[in-house]
C-alpha cells in the first residue's frame, strides 16, 4: 500500500508501546536525524538539478559566490536567484540514482532514458526534474520525480522497472549528483561535473551583470497583463539591454530603470514570452516571463467601433456592415449610432446611444424602432435617463446596459408601450429603474391585447417603486390570452415605499385564459417589502420555472404573503411542467403564513417550500434605499449587486 507523506511529518508514526522514556527519546532523536538527512538529500539533489539547468540553458551568469564552512558554495545568479551547491563524495550519502543526459539531449535517470528533454531543441524547451521522497512504510522511502515544476509526480524506476528506494544510513557507495563544483583557477568561471560523466559545464562569473525580472502575481504560470498595461520590478545591470516581445506587445526596459512596463495588444488571451537580455562585455544574462493579455474595456463606444461584441443578458450587439447598421443577435438593422458626451442632452430619435458616465439625459422620443442605451464606461457612474414620455416599440427592442431610467415626476404614462407586434427583446443589465410616488399608471408594461415580449430579462439591476398604490412590472388585462415566451429576473433587488401592492407579473383576476409565462427564471433576487400579501407576487400560468436562492423580506405585511398564485383570487393550483424550485428563504412580520405557492399542491413534484426564518437574514437593512448586509449564514441568497 502506498502511503504518500512529506517526510517532515513522519515523526507521528512512532509506536509508543511500553518503552522507557529514555528509549523513546533516543528513538525520536534517531528518527529526527533520519528525516533531517533525507530532507538534506532532497534539497541537495534539487539544487544540483537547478544548477545543471543554468549550465544547459547558458542564459545566466554568476554575480557572486561564497564558499561555506561545509565546503558547499552559495551562488547568486544574474537573475537574482540563489543556489547552494554541494559536490558529491563517495559514501557520504545514500543512493542517488545517477542523472545524466543522453546523446539525444534527454534526461537519463537511474540508467533509464526518459522522454523529457534536458537540452532545448526544435523550439521545445528543456525541463528541470525535481525530486522528492515518498514514504511506503515507516522508515522506508522511495524517490519520485516531477517534470512540470512539481505539478505532478511519478515514481523513479530503475532499469528493471521497479521502485527506487532511499534511506539515510550513510552506507551507500553511490555518489551524489554533482561530482565536482568549484571556480576555475582564473576565477572567471564556475565549473561543475556530473557524477559518472566527463562533461564539464562552465558558468561565467561576471560581477555587475544582472538581468532579473521580479515575478508579479502569476496565474497558471502566466503574468496576466491588462490591455491598459502593467509593470513589475526588474534588476538590470550591465552595458545594454535587448528586449524580445511577441508581435503587438509594447515593452519598455532600460539599464538603470528598475521598472519593466508592458502593454499587450487590445485583445483577450494573447500569449507569449517577454525576454530581456543584458550584456556586459562579451557576456550575456537573460531572463524571461510568460505573459497573457486580459482585455480591459474602458469605452463601449470604442469597443463597438473596433468591431467588438457587447453582451447585454441574452442579447449580443456589434457593428454592422455600415455606420448606420447594427447587428442584434445576428440580425442587421438600420440604426443610427450616437455618442452622448454633454450633460442635458435629449434623445429624440431611435438609435444606439453610448452615454458618458454620470450624465443627465432626457428621453423625448416617440418613434417605435429599436432603442439601445449603454453607459459608455463599463465601471463609471450610471447616466440618468429621465423619460418624459413612454418608450414605444413595435416589433422592435429596448436594450439597456448600466444606465438609470426613471419616470418624470409628472408622468401620466407607463415606462413601456408596445403597439402591434411583439418586442423581440426587453433587456436591462446592471440598470436602475425608478417609479416615483407621483406616477399615475399601475404598470411598467400593460398587455392590453395579445402583444407580448418574446424575451424579458432583468439582471444585476435595482428597481425602486415609490408609487403607493398597486404597481406591476408586467400586467396582463382581463381577457387577453398572451404568453411571454421567456422571462428572466436574476440578481436583482426590488424595493421602495410601495405599500404591499406589488407584482412582478400580474394577470387580471377575471382573465380565464392561460395567460402567463412560457419559461420563468427567478434567481438570486431580493424583494424588500415588495409583495401583494396573499394575492401573489407572480400570477399566471407557467410552463417551465427555475426559482432558486431568492429572499422574500417583509416587515410591512398585515396578512399572509404568497409568491406564486395562478390568479390573485384563484384557489386553483399553479402547475408547471419542468424546472426546479429550491433554496428560497423569507422573513415576514408577525405569525402570518409565508407561502411560495398558493394551496397544498406544489407547482412541481419535487418543489421545495420556502424556508421561513424566525429572524431577519440581514445584519442591517434599508428597505427604502434597497441596501442590506446579509448575515454570514445566508450568503449566496438574494442579490449581490456591487
Amino acid at each position: 500500500m502506498k502511503i504518500y507523506k512529506y517526510i517532515g511529518v513522519a515523526l507521528v508514526a512512532l509506536s509508543l508501546g511500553a518503552c522507557k522514556t529514555d528509549d523513546l527519546e533516543r528513538d525520536i532523536d534517531t528518527l529526527k536525524d533520519r528525516v533531517t538527512a533525507m530532507e538534506a538529500k532532497v534539497d541537495r539533489l534539487n539544487e544540483g538539478m537547478n544548477m545543471i539547468r543554468v549550465a544547459l540553458d547558458g542564459n545566466k551568469t554568476i554575480q557572486s559566490y561564497t564558499k561555506n564552512e561545509d565546503g558547499s558554495y552559495s551562488l547568486v545568479l544574474s537573475d537574482g536567484g540563489t543556489i547552494k551547491l554541494t559536490q558529491g563524495e563517495v559514501g557520504a550519502t545514500d543512493a542517488y540514482q545517477e542523472v545524466s543526459i543522453s546523446s539525444n539531449g534527454f534526461w537519463v535517470i537511474g540508467g533509464v532514458e526518459t522522454e523529457h528533454r534536458a537540452v532545448a531543441a526544435d523550439g521545445e524547451p528543456g525541463v528541470t526534474p525535481q525530486f522528492r521522497l515518498a514514504m511506503e512504510s515507516e522508515g522506508k522511502y522511495y524517490w519520485e520525480v516531477s517534470y512540470d515544476d512539481k505539478q505532478t509526480w511519478q515514481e523513479v524506476k530503475n532499469q528493471q522497472g521497479t521502485r527506487v528506494y532511499a534511506s539515510a544510513t550513510g552506507n551507500s557507495s553511490v555518489a551524489g549528483l554533482i561530482a565536482s563544483a568549484a571556480p576555475n583557477t582564473a576565477g572567471d568561471k564556475f565549473e561543475i561535473t556530473l557524477t559518472g560523466s566527463d562533461t564539464k559545464y562552465a558558468i561565467p562569473i561576471v560581477s555587475g551583470l544582472s538581468c532579473a525580472i521580479t515575478d508579479p502575481a502569476m496565474e497558471g504560470g502566466y503574468w496576466i497583463v491588462p490591455t491598459t498595461g502593467a509593470s513589475t520590478n526588474v534588476n538590470l545591470q550591465g552595458d545594454a539591454v535587448l528586449v524580445n516581445a511577441p508581435e503587438g506587445w509594447t515593452v519598455t526596459a532600460a539599464i538603470g530603470n528598475q521598472t519593466l512596463a508592458i502593454t499587450p495588444p487590445n485583445q483577450d488571451g494573447a500569449e507569449g514570452i517577454i525576454t530581456l537580455q543584458v550584456n556586459k562585455g562579451l557576456y550575456w544574462a537573460i531572463d524571461q516571463i510568460k505573459v497573457r493579455s486580459k482585455k480591459v474595456i474602458t469605452s463601449w463606444y470604442q469597443e463597438f467601433n473596433e468591431g467588438g461584441e457587447i453582451v447585454i443578458n441574452d442579447v449580443k450587439i456589434k457593428k454592422g456592415s455600415a455606420d448606420n447598421k447594427v447587428v442584434i443577435n445576428g440580425d442587421e438593422v438600420d440604426l443610427t449610432v450616437t455618442s452622448i458626451t454633454t450633460d442635458g442632452a435629449e434623445i429624440t430619435t431611435d438609435g444606439l446611444y453610448f452615454i458618458n458616465a454620470g450624465l443627465n439625459v432626457t428621453y423625448k422620443n416617440s418613434q417605435n424602432k429599436n432603442k439601445i442605451l449603454i453607459n459608455d464606461s463599463p465601471t463609471g457612474e450610471k447616466p440618468v435617463v429621465t423619460c418624459t414620455n413612454t418608450i414605444t416599440l413595435n416589433g422592435t427592442s429596448l436594450i439597456c446596459k448600466n444606465v438609470a431610467l426613471k419616470l418624470d415626476a409628472s408622468a401620466t404614462y407607463r415606462f413601456l408601450t408596445i403597439n402591434t407586434n411583439n418586442a423581440p427583446y426587453v433587456a436591462f443589465d446592471g440598470c436602475n429603474l425608478e417609479v416615483p410616488s407621483t406616477a399615475t399608471q399601475n404598470a411598467f408594461y400593460y398587455a392590453s391585447s395579445t402583444v407580448a415580449i418574446n424575451s424579458f430579462t432583468l439582471h444585476k439591476s435595482k428597481v425602486k417603486i415609490d408609487k403607493l398604490t398597486e404597481y406591476n412590472i408586467i400586467s396582463v388585462g382581463n381577457s387577453n390570452f398572451v404568453t411571454f415566451n421567456s422571462m428572466s429576473v436574476d440578481n436583482t433587488i426590488f424595493y421602495g415605499n410601495n405599500a404591499s401592492t406589488f407584482k412582478l407579473f400580474g394577470v387580471n383576476n377575471a382573465n380565464a385564459t392561460k395567460a402567463g409565462i412560457g419559461s420563468l427564471v427567478l434567481r438570486n433576487t431580493t424583494f424588500l417589502n415588495m409583495h401583494y400579501v396573499g394575492n401573489g407576487i407572480v400570477n399566471g400560468d407557467i410552463s417551465t420555472m427555475i426559482v432558486k436562492n431568492n429572499i422574500i423580506y417583509a416587515d410591512n405585511n398585515t396578512n399572509n404573503v404568497t409568491v406564486f398564485r395562478k390568479r390573485g383570487n384563484s384557489s386553483d393550483p399553479l402547475q408547471a411542467t419542468d424546472g426546479e424550485v429550491a433554496d428560497n428563504i423569507g422573513y415576514i412580520a408577525g405569525s402570518y403564513y409565508l407561502n411560495l405557492w398558493q394551496g397544498e399542491t406544489p407547482p412541481l413534484e419535487n418543489a421545495e417550500k420556502i424556508q421561513k426564518l424566525t429572524e431577519s437574514p440581514f445584519v442591517t437593512v434599508d428597505a427604502v434605499n434597497g441596501t442590506y448586509v446579509l448575515k454570514p449564514e445566508y450568503q449566496g441568497y438574494g442579490a449581490t449587486i456591487e
